[in-house]
């Protein structure tokens, strides 16, 4: 990652739930999953936590976690100087809902309301977004399609409605390819919607994100929930990376023609037990937390 960690490549792209609140709950989420394998050590790694991740010692993402339940999590928005921080809230257990709330001054706030289901994986969502301009406001209805395991996303419908309309107007719809169980490609086609509520393909542009050459490490979003990181994904479909269990080497973006796709780069350095810890110039730096 390294300098590269800011995303510039995604400036001009825009490298971009309601019944009891309980958050002292258990949320379905298990810390320091060894979903990337351990290269064969017999001793189990210690239970952890993603902490924060650092650049040139300043803060650019820090999670909040009391005992092994998730709170919130402050991300940089993209290339911008906008912090967003995300606070869950449970329900039955279950987070329900999160609230992403900018850090400057007229920062749109983007209020979701999720369905888990056992696994943690999320199969409905809504999202109402507030402008200080009611004109940029919107309210989203995101479905969810597995695979026939259940396990695998492979496709997000949304249908947004805008300005304070009672009507849906426009549709995203992402499709996923993957490379064994990390997510290789999205798929982004945003449109207008027919009188009749269906998606209009002929006003669809594309926009591809992909997240290319996965080491065999442990992401250290693995230890987080995974509903956190696909709301945040919904906003900024490059970091959808974040639900697979490894980690890219690369994020490519390929917008709309005529705008050039253009490659960032990743590198790691990894502890004893794979979880990285920094870019390989020791710049970027994951702090863990051990529970």
């Amino acid at each position: 990652m390294g300098k590269n960690y800011l995303f510039k490549v995604i400036t001009g792209v825009f490298f971009g739930l309601l019944v009891s609140c309980d958050n002292s709950s258990s949320d379905q989420f298990e810390p320091s999953a060894n979903d990337g394998g351990n290269n064969g050590n017999t001793t189990p790694p210690p239970a952890r936590v993603l902490e924060k991740i650092t650049f040139n010692s300043n803060i650019q993402e820090e999670y909040t976690v009391s005992g092994s339940v998730f709170q919130k999590g402050m991300l940089k928005d993209g290339t911008t100087n906008n912090y967003y921080t995300g606070t869950a809230t449970y329900i039955n257990n279950k987070i329900g809902k999160i609230k992403f709330v900018g850090s400057l001054t007229g920062s749109m706030v983007y209020d979701f309301s999720v369905s888990e289901n056992s696994n943690g994986y999320v199969y409905s969502a809504t999202c109402t977004a507030t402008s200080a301009v009611a004109l940029d406001s919107f309210v989203s209805d995101y479905v969810f399609t597995y695979d026939t395991a259940g396990k695998k996303l492979v496709k997000i419908m949304e249908k947004r409605k805008v300005a304070g309309n009672t009507a849906y107007s426009l549709f995203t719809e992402i499709t996923f390819t993957y490379m064994g169980d990390n997510i290789f490609k999205a798929e982004c086609l945003k449109g207008t919607l027919t009188g009749t509520g269906d998606p209009n393909m002929a006003t669809a542009k594309k926009t591809v994100y992909s997240y290319q050459n996965y080491d065999s490490k442990i992401s250290p979003f693995s230890t987080l929930p995974k509903s956190f990181f696909t709301a945040w994904s919904l906003l900024r479909p490059e970091n959808f990376y974040r639900i697979s269990p490894n980690n890219p080497t690369s994020v490519f973006v390929m917008p709309p023609s005529p705008a050039p796709g253009v490659d960032t780069p990743m590198t790691y350095l990894y502890d004893a037990y794979n979880y990285p810890v920094s870019d390989k110039n020791q710049a970027l730096k994951y702090v863990y937390r051990t529970l």
